[in-house]
């Protein structure tokens, strides 16, 4: 199966299945003129790596990270920012692999921590898939203020 993927970066035209697999991730309300202007936005920032995942030829996977100095770390932080794999083939490693291209990239980038934040609710989670490839649950609390969209 793995031979069939291959990972890239994200272009202009996977805006669809990308808003697609947004809504897969959990966030069906986000609207797509917005999500198409984020997207764009994205793409165009130098912080930020949009991935696909491709089998087969089609787009299947979603990976948004970014990348930002921390002065605790001395060093690069790259955070995770979502990841998602198409429902139908989720446990199937594509995920893995994407992450694997997410820790090499931050190998060749000399980063000092990869993080990323998820709900313990989630199947993810659940079944361990990040533990499982390597991450370990810090002790922390994320604290947020969301702000109404006009």
């Amino acid at each position: 199966m793995i031979n069939r993927l291959v990972i890239r970066p994200a272009t202009e035209s996977d805006i669809s299945t990308a808003f697609k697999l947004i809504g897969e991730l959990g966030y069906p309300d986000v609207k797509f003129p917005e999500f198409a202007r984020t997207y764009t936005a994205s793409q165009q920032h130098p912080a930020m790596t949009l991935l696909v995942a491709e089998y087969d030829g089609v787009v299947v996977g979603l990976a948004s990270i970014s990348r930002r100095p921390q002065l605790r770390l001395a060093g690069d932080l790259i955070t995770i920012d979502e990841l998602v794999i198409s429902d139908r083939l989720r446990g199937s490693g594509i995920g893995k692999a994407i992450l694997e291209q997410i820790k090499s990239m931050c190998s060749e980038l000399g980063a000092r921590r990869l993080e990323l934040e998820t709900t313990r609710t989630r199947e993810s989670y659940e079944r361990r898939f990040y533990v499982k490839n390597g991450f370990s649950e810090a002790n922390s609390a994320v604290m947020r203020i969301d702000f109404a969209r006009q």
